[in-house]
């Protein structure tokens, strides 16, 4: 059960090439016209940008849906991952690339469907402190 996938990371330099390709093409600018090869370039960098997020809904679903079949009571903590990445630890990309909202979506409704339960504990509880 890895979540180490780093699906941006990894298609990140090809995205960059195509979206600097688009850039440099008749109709980026605000009001040109978009030539045809503009309007193909867009379709690649868009499908890129798809494939990016098929990787990770699917590794979501392969995730949540062992997590849901293996437990029936399920803890997780209510994080601001937005707030943890913008705090300049220098991993922001990689701490909104988890997708970990969309987990936790994806686990409360398999674990409704099977009759289980998901506990949302909140980040202000002290649960390091009290058991170690």
């Amino acid at each position: 059960m890895g979540t180490d996938q780093k699906y941006y990371r990894e298609s990140h330099d090809k995205l960059v090439k195509a979206q600097r390709k688009l850039s440099r093409m008749q109709g980026s600018k605000k009001y040109e016209v978009k030539s045809n090869n503009y309007m193909k370039q867009l379709r690649k960098v868009n499908i890129i940008h798809r494939h990016i997020a098929n990787q990770r809904l699917d590794n979501l679903h392969k995730i949540s849906a062992e997590i849901a079949n293996q437990y029936d009571v399920v803890c997780v903590e209510s994080l601001n991952m937005r707030s943890m990445a913008n705090r300049g630890f220098g991993n922001g990309k990689a701490t909104l690339d988890n997708g970990y909202g969309m987990l936790l979506n994806m686990l409360e409704y398999k674990l409704s469907d099977r009759n289980k339960c998901l506990v949302k504990v909140d980040k202000w509880f002290p649960s390091s402190q009290i058991c170690s």
